[in-house]
């Protein structure tokens, strides 16, 4: 039955990640619907099932649209374990703000070392740039978005009769 759930999520999210997410970009930033999903699939089932579903999650975000096949995906399996191992430390009822503040905090970590990963690979771009023009407006839109995409996992989750996790 979880297999089924993250499936469905895989499905729709790649849909929407690559027709509506481009389609409501702010300035050129679009929010990143895989990253926020992993964080509440860590907050929701745990460290475990977090960090498996951000390898799997980042490795299909990196064939859709990275530059850098891999980069993606390890950062998704280091948050979604965070994810879960920083669920332990909230009630139930903080864990939506927390997931929140984690894909903010996610989202600027995430794009500090894909910078890095480019800036091996490809020569600078711009810390400055890369930070504060992209980083930070994309960490924004996905606090937003992971609070928004909270009420639809729960309701599946509870629809399906997958239990939460602690």
């Amino acid at each position: 039955m979880q297999i089924l759930f993250y499936l469905i999520w895989l499905m729709l999210l790649t849909v929407l990640q690559s027709t509506v997410a481009r389609g409501i970009d702010i300035w050129g930033i679009a929010p990143n619907l895989f990253l926020s999903f992993v964080v509440l699939a860590g907050f929701s089932r745990g460290r475990m099932e977090g960090a498996i579903c951000g390898a799997v999650f980042g490795l299909v975000y990196d064939i859709l649209i990275g530059r850098m096949i891999g980069v993606n995906s390890l950062c998704y399996l280091y948050l979604g374990f965070a994810a879960g191992v920083l669920s332990e430390r909230f009630f139930s009822g903080q864990k939506r703000m927390a997931a929140v503040l984690a894909s903010v905090v996610g989202t600027i970590l995430s794009a500090l070392v894909y910078y890095f990963a480019r800036l091996a690979v490809h020569g600078d771009i711009g810390f400055l740039m890369a930070i504060f023009r992209i980083g930070i407006p994309e960490a924004i839109y996905n606090g937003c978005i992971c609070f928004l995409l909270s009420f639809p996992v729960a309701g599946l989750m509870k629809l399906m009769r997958i239990k939460k996790i602690s």
